[in-house]
C-alpha cells in the first residue's frame, strides 16, 4: 500500500531534492502531494487525509507552526529547516524528526526509520508458483501437475519433463525461466542443465570440489550424469535440509 505524503515547501529545488532521496528508499512506495504555502496546505488538510507530512518552517506566508492553529493534523511530520532554531517547537506540533537543509541521505533514512511504524505497510504478495503444464504429443494436449514431475532436463535447444511414471514430455519453456516459477520446496535447479524434485532423489555422492552426483529415478535415458555445481552446491545441501 503506498504510503500517501504531503509535501510543504515553496523551494522547488528542496522540494526536488527530496523527493529524488524519497525514491531511493528500498522500502518506500508512496504517492505525493505538494503545496507552498500556509493557506494552501490549510485548505488541503482541511479535507484530506495524509499518511505523512515533510514541511518546511519557513513558507512565503509565515511559519508553517500556525498551520497547526487552523486545522488538526493527526499525521506524523517531519519538519525540514535551513536553520537548527525551531527544535522545541517543531516537536511541540506533531514533530517526529527534524532535517536541516540541505538534505543528509542518512538522516533521511533515520527519520523515516523513526516513523515506519506509523505508516502503511505494504501488503505481502503470495508468490503463485506454477502447478499445471500443458504439453503436447502428436495430435493430442495432456495437463500434468508438477508434483507428476521427476526433473527438467535441457537438451539440443528444447526442455524435457520427465514425470515419475517414466514418461517424458517436450515443455515450451527454458530451464531459465521455468526454473524461479516452481515450488522452490519441491524443485532445485542443480545445474545449467537438470531441475530436479527432491521425490525423484534416491541417491547422493560427494565428488571433489564439492559437487555432488545425483542418482534419479526414473533414470535419466540419454545416461547423463546429473552433477550438483560446485556454485550450487551449499545451496543445495541447505535446500535438502529445509
Amino acid at each position: 500500500m503506498a504510503v500517501h505524503i504531503l509535501i510543504v515547501e515553496d523551494e522547488d529545488w528542496a522540494k526536488d531534492s527530496l523527493v529524488e532521496m524519497l525514491m531511493d528508499v528500498s522500502w518506500l512506495d508512496f504517492e505525493l502531494t505538494h503545496h507552498k504555502t500556509i493557506r494552501d496546505a490549510v485548505a488541503w488538510l482541511s479535507t484530506n487525509k495524509v499518511d505523512l507530512i515533510f514541511m518546511d518552517i519557513h513558507l512565503g506566508d509565515g511559519l508553517s507552526f500556525h498551520i497547526f492553529d487552523q486545522v488538526a493534523v493527526k499525521s506524523p511530520v517531519i519538519f525540514t529547516t535551513a536553520f537548527d532554531s525551531y527544535a522545541l517547537e517543531a516537536f511541540r506540533n506533531q514533530g517526529y524528526a527534524y532535517l536541516l537543509k540541505p538534505y543528509d541521505e542518512a538522516e533521511l533514512e533515520e527519520a523515516l526509520l523513526r516513523v515506519k511504524p506509523l505508516l502503511p505497510q505494504k501488503t505481502p504478495t503470495v508468490q503463485a508458483f506454477k502447478n499445471r503444464f500443458l504439453v503436447k504429443y502428436g495430435i493430442h494436449l495432456k495437463s500434468i501437475a508438477a508434483d507428476e514431475i521427476a526433473y527438467f532436463m535441457a537438451e539440443d535447444k528444447l526442455l524435457y519433463a520427465t514425470l515419475h511414471s517414466g514418461d517424458e514430455y517436450i515443455v515450451e519453456d527454458t530451464i531459465t525461466s521455468l526454473s524461479d516459477r516452481l515450488d522452490p520446496k519441491r524443485f532445485f535447479q542443480v545445474n545449467r542443465k537438470f531441475i530436479v524434485s527432491i521425490a525423484a532423489i534416491i541417491d547422493m555422492v560427494k565428488l571433489s570440489r564439492s559437487r555432488i552426483r545425483l542418482s534419479l529415478h526414473p533414470p535419466v535415458v540419454s545416461g547423463a550424469e546429473v552433477i550438483v555445481s560446485e556454485d550450487k552446491s551449499n545451496d543445495f545441501q541447505r535446500w535438502l535440509g529445509e
